[in-house]
């Protein structure tokens, strides 16, 4: 029997019709069905996510060759929760973390499980590129290039199964938006694990991000940074995380006008300068609120 290599770990919650594109993308792989595997945990969709899956295993049962796909559906406790139960569940000795709304190229699980055998007891981020066509990683990073930890990013990477669990894998904690893969990327680089750049292994962000949904997200965001730093309260996350003077003190001075925030937030929907103030004030109410 053949060994299972690589496992795709997906969490997902309400998002049938793009995960349905994903699985697609991921079952024409020029890596050997064989030699991976696909883990969807469902945090109890609503959207009948299971029916679809039901369809898609039942429509290639007759096929002699296709990756398999494990479906578990199961409380929703937020993305670490789905995310870890998949690494539990995984047969693979590499894990790769990606997002229902993520589309893989080709070649992406080859590209990553070939520098695995380079490189040892590493993790690798590949490229995303935005639904406006652009690299999420907007750097002039070169290929193999060591990243900081900040890079440590869930839609398009890979580790090393023992690695991440001798970390303690993702923390529960982190029930909101934001953070939970940065704060183990926090940690596995205390430990000595390297983080390298792959812009070979390619997959495509579908879902663009409207400016409320990224006013909502930037204040979940800051409720999770808030949860960081109480885990590492130290000069350097501090700073990474925006917790600066300044920072801190334009949004104390709009906050004691309620004439200048609501000019603010009446101006953020049309205005990049406007909308960007929004984000941040919005970030900082998280932060505040979660203390």
């Amino acid at each position: 029997m053949t060994e299972i290599k690589l496992s795709v770990v997906i969490g997902t919650y309400n998002q049938k019709d793009n995960l349905k594109k994903v699985l697609e993308s991921l079952f024409k792989q020029t890596l050997s069905p064989y030699f991976y595997e696909i883990i969807v945990v469902d945090s109890m969709s609503s959207d009948g996510t299971d029916i679809m899956i039901e369809e898609i295993n039942s429509s290639r049962a007759s096929r002699v060759s296709h990756p398999a796909l494990l479906y578990i559906r199961q409380e929703n406790t937020g993305r670490p929760g789905a995310r870890n139960r998949g690494i539990n569940e995984a047969k693979g000795k590499i894990i790769f973390l990606t997002d229902a709304d993520m589309l893989a190229d080709a070649n992406l699980l080859q590209e990553h499980l070939k520098v695995h055998g380079k490189k040892p007891n590493s993790a690798f981020e590949g490229i995303t590129i935005n639904p406006d066509n652009k690299p999420y990683i907007k750097e002039k990073i070169k290929p193999m290039q060591k990243l900081k930890f900040s890079y440590f990013l869930t839609g398009n990477l890979s580790i090393p199964r023992s690695i991440i669990k001798n970390a303690g894998v993702f923390d529960a904690d982190f029930a909101g938006y934001g953070w939970e893969d940065i704060e183990l990327g926090y940690r596995l680089s205390k430990l000595g694990v390297p983080l390298y750049y792959l812009p070979t292994a390619v997959n495509h962000h579908m879902h663009p991000v409207s400016q409320g949904e990224m006013f909502q997200r930037k204040y979940h965001m800051g409720k999770s940074a808030a949860v960081f730093y109480k885990k590492h309260p130290n000069t350097e996350i501090k700073l990474f995380l925006g917790m600066n003077p300044l920072a801190q003190g334009i949004y104390r001075l709009i906050k004691r006008h309620p004439t200048l925030q609501k000019f603010i937030e009446e101006k953020a929907e049309k205005s990049n300068f406007y909308g960007y103030i929004w984000e941040e004030f919005q970030y900082r109410k998280g932060l505040e609120d979660n203390k």
